[in-house]
């Protein structure tokens, strides 16, 4: 019989470090043949070199540590279409901050319009959105087949406490919930009356039902405002990276009319506005469009 390994020359011998071993051999991923019972030291076979140099490689290559449990299966053929899936999104992200960061306010013209108190109705909802990068995709692709099954279920909640259809609605940031930006979302639309607290429950359980999905029933006023939104002066159709700047893009060109008009927006964030019954139907009239709500110039 061979003689075993020490951690130290299995380490040499597979670019593993003494922290990863450690790691891997909790983890179960990659457990020593044997330890000394008299010194704890754990010791490896000749024949764990190829799993232990996998596992490292794979290491290199960002594979989960959830994934290295399968090394000696590893499907390779499939994390090859992941790389180049990440790499895509990666490459698109970075076109995206190029736009960004090649922001020009003369791009852009504002148009301004005074707006009258308008009451309003909607549901917060948890993205709960992971910190992963390599899980974004997978959150957002949820995301976008449950928003519009929410609104759907308020859209009946309402339509059961006798509400005509919406003739505008939007998703905004709540400036009435707990969490931050990134964590919840309002869906809002036109709505007269206000909402007691048995009405509010009444949504929420309807939406519950319909969807699964825990949400938070708000109402409100939007005060007499200036909404203020922009155009891009290009012109032409929106490539798929202008389309996912444009936030961003028009996040700056109010900042900068705001403080050349001095401007106090109202609100964390733009809300995007369409107008219809939906943000989600073919029977919208227009395409969201990103409106800044600011108080008028010598309100109180």
């Amino acid at each position: 019989m061979r003689p075993t390994l020490t951690a130290g020359e299995f380490q040499m011998l597979t670019g593993l470090s003494a922290k990863a071993l450690r790691l891997y051999a909790e983890r179960g991923i990659l457990a020593p043949a044997s330890v000394d019972a008299g010194s704890g030291y754990r010791l490896y076979a000749h024949s764990q070199i190829q799993h232990g140099a996998t596992v490292a490689l794979l290491r290199r290559a960002r594979v989960p540590l959830s994934d290295l449990a399968t090394a000696a299966e590893f499907p390779f053929d499939g994390w090859r279409e992941t790389v180049r899936m990440r790499r895509r999104m990666e490459d698109f992200s970075l076109d995206v901050a190029e736009r960004v960061a090649a922001f020009d306010p003369a791009q852009f013209t504002a148009h301004t319009r005074p707006a009258p108190a308008l009451e309003w109705i909607g549901v917060i909802i948890d993205l709960d959105i992971p910190d992963s990068v390599d899980e974004h995709f997978d959150a957002f692709t949820a995301l976008a087949v449950t928003t519009p099954d929410v609104e759907a279920a308020l859209a009946d909640a309402l339509a059961g406490l006798g509400a005509e259809p919406a003739h505008m609605c939007w998703t905004a940031v709540p400036d009435i919930g707990t969490g931050s930006a990134d964590t919840q979302m309002l869906l809002a639309r036109t709505w007269a009356g206000g909402a007691d607290e048995h009405t509010r429950a009444l949504i929420e359980q309807r939406v519950r039902v319909r969807t699964g999905h825990d949400v938070r029933a708000v109402c409100g006023t939007l005060p007499p405002r200036q909404e203020v939104t922009f155009t891009s002066t290009q012109g032409g159709e929106a490539s798929l990276v202008e389309e996912a700047a444009s936030g961003y893009l028009h996040l700056l060109a109010f900042e900068e009319h705001a403080a050349r008009h001095g401007l106090t927006r109202l609100g964390r964030m733009a809300r995007q506005v369409c107008l219809g019954p939906s943000m989600f139907s073919d029977r919208a009239q227009d395409d969201p469009v990103s409106v800044f709500d600011a108080r008028p110039v010598g309100a109180a």
